[in-house]
């Protein structure tokens, strides 16, 4: 998060980015669906981030990074003899966020991932992105 800033595309990828159904955004096909309210996304959500970073500082934002990383690790760890693991380096670590693959659960048993969310609602726990 927060879902704010530029994005990059090579010029192969252009003719498929979004449009703005208001702005028009030289270059950007008219007909292809909109995704956003503002054509340049909401500033009113950058000052969490920046207050968030000036609170950390440097030293505690390294932290913080080294933490998740470490979380994400001990969570693959635990539930890698359970879910196969998605996206591992060739250390078999994740980076800060481990995904696990529900699939082979959801085909033998119906059970998916909002399924398993709502479940860690009950216990409560944060529900993951799915």
């Amino acid at each position: 998060g927060p879902g704010m800033g530029p994005i990059g595309v090579g010029a192969h990828l252009e003719p498929f980015l979004p449009s703005h159904p208001v702005v028009p955004v030289p270059g950007l096909a008219t007909d292809n669906d909109v995704v956003s309210a503002t054509p340049w996304g909401s500033a009113s959500i950058l000052p969490i981030p920046w207050t968030y970073i000036a609170l950390m500082g440097a030293r505690g934002l390294t932290r913080a990074s080294e933490v998740a990383i470490l979380s994400a690790n001990y969570i693959a760890h635990r539930l890698a003899p359970h879910f196969p693991i998605l996206y591992t380096g060739r250390n078999g670590r994740v980076a800060h966020e481990c995904i696990i693959d529900l699939r082979p659960l959801k085909e033998a048993s119906g059970i998916g991932e909002e399924d398993v969310a709502k479940r860690l609602i009950d216990f409560g726990f944060h529900a993951p992105t799915m």
